[in-house]
């Protein structure tokens, strides 16, 4: 489950053609880190996270993705977003003004970190199309 769930963001955020081998397994690590302080994930709600059904999004979904994003570097520990980073790491294989554009769109502060970071990664994997 931990792999399925690590696809999904990666692809959302910096896109498979962008990773090397270590990459993937540091994600694959944060994710198995996030995944242990995540108590409720099904494959129900992973496959439909997967799928980008957005749908009934629980808490427990969103702190998910808070935590990934921390341990990935796209968020700080005070649920903060790092556009910064995310333009850096989201333009190696991508248009920069487009990159910018998009994190720019994504990057909405909620009063809930949780949702912060769920909202940008929700964002991030519908505009992923519009930046090739």
């Amino acid at each position: 489950m931990k792999s399925f769930v690590c696809v999904v963001v990666l692809v959302a955020l910096v896109g498979v053609n962008a990773l090397t081998e270590e990459q993937l397994k540091k994600a694959d690590g944060f994710a198995k880190e996030c995944l242990e302080q995540a108590t409720g994930l099904t494959k129900d709600t992973i496959a439909k996270l997967r799928a980008g059904d957005f749908t009934d999004v629980d808490q427990t979904q969103k702190c998910f993705t808070r935590c990934f994003l921390e341990r990935a570097g796209f968020m700080d520990a005070e649920g903060a977003l790092i556009n910064d980073y995310a333009i850096e790491r989201l333009s190696l294989d991508r248009e920069k003004s487009k990159v910018e554009a998009l994190v720019t769109k994504c990057s909405q502060k909620m009063d809930d970190p949780c949702e912060t970071a769920f909202r940008a990664f929700e964002c991030y994997f519908n505009g992923n199309a519009s930046l090739f």
